[in-house]
């Protein structure tokens, strides 16, 4: 066997593992590339500010205020009428909108404008172990009036462990009585009539 005939052997090895590492690296970018984009915030969630927990670390909960055109579409407005049929001393209202998998959140008693500065997510165990999401909300110094309706706050979440269900509301340390509706297909629905929760796992 000449030296040309001892190379051949050790170049096709070469080529082989050439191909090979291409090969590696095209899928190794194709999944990082994957993984930024399920990290990167979609288009209809451009908007959600993410929310700080009460020690001040990042959560899987975004926070929007709605805009005017939102706050009149005709689904929110039939849950602002029965919150205003059922609005009692210490009242918050929570709205699960099915068809856009969003929590909205009204406090008849807050006249006073806040951001999604002025709110955290807790996610907190129940007696039995189940996840309690836990909103405390607090009134900035400098807020100004507004009407409550005015001021309803959007929240989505990727939370792996809160099931969408248990919830708890504190506005500057008081803890509100949360009445919880459902909105389907332009429709209002008892969360015992339309089931809220999140599959998880």
């Amino acid at each position: 066997m000449n030296e040309t005939q001892k190379k051949q052997p050790n170049q096709l090895l070469v080529v082989l593992g050439l191909l090979a590492l291409i090969a590696v690296l095209f899928i190794g970018i194709n999944v990082i590339f994957a993984g930024l984009g399920a990290m990167l915030p979609h288009e209809g969630s451009v908007r959600y500010t993410m929310l700080a927990d009460e020690n001040g670390q990042n959560t899987a909960y975004g926070a929007c205020l709605l805009t005017e055109e939102e706050v009149r579409a005709e689904e929110i407005q039939k849950w602002l009428d029965r919150a205003g049929e059922q609005a009692g001393e210490g009242g918050a209202f929570w709205l699960y909108r099915f068809d856009t998998d969003e929590y909205v959140l009204y406090l008849p008693e807050q006249d006073r404008t806040f951001s999604t500065a002025d709110v955290t997510a807790t996610e907190e165990a129940d007696g039995d172990g189940e996840t309690v999401l836990v909103l405390r909300v607090r009134t900035p110094e400098k807020g100004t009036e507004v009407a409550p309706e005015e001021q309803l706050f959007s929240f989505k979440t990727r939370s792996e462990r809160w099931r969408g269900i248990r919830l708890r509301v504190i506005l500057d340390g008081r803890e509100k009585d949360v009445c919880k509706l459902a909105a389907k297909e332009g429709k209002l629905y008892s969360t015992e009539e339309l089931y809220i929760g999140r599959d998880i796992g």
